[in-house]
Order: C-alpha cells, then sequence, then structure tokens
C-alpha cells in the first residue's frame, strides 16, 4: 500500500508536467492548424511579431511594408496565407498580414498566458497580451501586463504610448501624461516627443475628468508639440484647441487657419469640413465674446 502510494505520488508530478506541456504546444500551434476561412471577416486578430507592420502593394503591384498603428486588426478579406485588414478609418483593406503571423482576439489571451508560464520573462508576451486585453475593454489587467513589460524591457517608448492609452480609456489623464513625459525624456527632440507632447495637450485640454485638465500646461505641451514639427496639421488643430480652452481665442483661430493652409493637410473626405467647421465654431465664440464687452 505505503508502495503504491509513493509511486503515485511520483507519477503525479510528471503528469501534470506532461499535462501543461502538451496544452502549450496545442496553444503554439493552433494558429497554424485553424486554417482562416470565411468566418474570420468581421473578426479581430492580434499579431504575433513586430509592432504592426503590414504589407502593402502600390498600385503598380509593388509590395511595401507600411506599420498600422494597432496590432489588433479587423479581418477584411482572405486570399491565401494572405489576411486582408483594415486600418482605422479604411473602408477598403489596403494591407495584408500573413496567417502565420496572426491568431484570433478571441483565443489571444490563454494563448498568450500558456507562453507566458513558459517563459515569464518574455516582455513581448505580456505587451502582445496587454493589447489583447485593452482590445477586450480589459483596461486594468492591461495596465498591469503593459506595466510587466515595462519592468522587463525599459526605456521602450512604444510600451510607454501603449500604455498611456489604457490609461486615458480609464480617465486616469496624469498617468497617461507621464507615460508620455517618459517618451519624451528616452526619445527628446524627436518625432515621437512631438507626438507626445501633442498628445499630452490634448489630455492637458480636454481630459474627460475636468478636475485633471490644465489649459495653460495645454497650450505649453501643444506648442512643444508645433516647434519640434511645425509641417503638422494635426499638432496645429490641437494647439488651437489648447488655446481656446485657455480662453485665447485669438490665438486659436490663428492656429487653425494655419493648419488648414498647410500642404500637409490630410486629404482624406471629412476632415478638412470638420476643419473649416471647427474654425467657423471659434470665430463665432469669439463674435460672442466681443458682443458681451
Amino acid at each position: 500500500m505505503l508502495t503504491s502510494l509513493k509511486n503515485k505520488a511520483i507519477r503525479l508530478p510528471i503528469m501534470i508536467t506532461v499535462l501543461a506541456l502538451c496544452g502549450l504546444l496545442k496553444a503554439q500551434s493552433t494558429h497554424a492548424q485553424s486554417r482562416p476561412d470565411s468566418t474570420w471577416i468581421g473578426q479581430r486578430v492580434i499579431m504575433l511579431k513586430g509592432r504592426g507592420e503590414a504589407n502593402s502593394p502600390d498600385k503598380n503591384g509593388v509590395i511595401h511594408t507600411s506599420q498600422l498603428p494597432n496590432i489588433v486588426v479587423p479581418v477584411a478579406r482572405i486570399d491565401g496565407n494572405k489576411i486582408w485588414v483594415l486600418a482605422p478609418g479604411e473602408i477598403e483593406p489596403g494591407s495584408w498580414v500573413d496567417m502565420n503571423n496572426i491568431i484570433l482576439l478571441t483565443g489571444a489571451i490563454p494563448y498568450f498566458d500558456l507562453l507566458i508560464k513558459k517563459n515569464p520573462e518574455d516582455w513581448d508576451t505580456y505587451f502582445r497580451k496587454a493589447d489583447a486585453e485593452h482590445a477586450l475593454n480589459k483596461r486594468d489587467e492591461a495596465i498591469s501586463d503593459y506595466s510587466t513589460a515595462i519592468n522587463l524591457h525599459p526605456n521602450d517608448t512604444y510600451l510607454y504610448f501603449r500604455r498611456a492609452r489604457s490609461y486615458q480609456a480609464r480617465q486616469l489623464c496624469i498617468k497617461a501624461i507621464a507615460d508620455y513625459g517618459e517618451v519624451i525624456r528616452i526619445s527628446p527632440n524627436s518625432s515621437m516627443a512631438a507626438d507626445a507632447y501633442s498628445r499630452q495637450a490634448s489630455l492637458y485640454a480636454n481630459c474627460g475628468d475636468s478636475l485633471q485638465r490644465n489649459p495653460q500646461k495645454a497650450v505649453a505641451a501643444a506648442q512643444m508639440a508645433v516647434s519640434l514639427d511645425s509641417t503638422h496639421p494635426t499638432y496645429l488643430t490641437i494647439l488651437a484647441s489648447a488655446y481656446a480652452r485657455n480662453g485665447q481665442l485669438e490665438e486659436a483661430i490663428a492656429a487653425q487657419r494655419k493648419a488648414l493652409d498647410s500642404r500637409n493637410f490630410p486629404p482624406g473626405p471629412g476632415y478638412r469640413p470638420d476643419a473649416i467647421k471647427y474654425l467657423k465654431e471659434l470665430e463665432q465664440a469669439l463674435a460672442e465674446k466681443r458682443i458681451k464687452k
């Protein structure tokens, strides 16, 4: 009896280890075994490597590498191994990713959990799990996993950008602003710093929690963004919004006109009409302010 119990005690941890390894191998091969079909269309997938790189053919059919803003993207069309995905604002897909570099978002978190169990120091897996959690509206979990990724892989501006996004979704604007500050610290006087300043300005001006707003800091941050890249019309519009929030309507109007006059103003439908509408709103607000005086 005692010998039998000892043998069971020895076999049990071996069986548990084998089962865990089988589960991990199954999870690792799931995206390769399950070939994409029409049921994938409209669903979201997450990329297993890279930071949003996709293949974009030009009008001559030459393939170029582009970077999508997110690694979680909706599927629009399937063409063999090519999974055509939609970037934000797209109606028709302009780029594709290889089927072996994606899995469905619905199964992503358990998949990444098994990878983390195998290698708890893998910061990239924590990052991808966090992006999946953010996409599934699990913002607190996303913040926790982004933080682990940052601790394992410090001084990566991309990770701070991603965590700031989750902070912002939770209306934790001051924490998001601090993460953008880390981007500026790591990469000062760069295009990334300009982007970070512009995002700080937007949060200082328009945070959903009015107690976290600071119009003066919004103006200062937007001015820094413009000083680093004066050709970026979005930064000028953000500066206009910051001026308006600070009660400087004349300056807001001047900044918005400069944005509209920029040769880099986006050509897509809707952008210019919206920008013109905002300019008219500013001009109307200034006219009303002068009447009251």
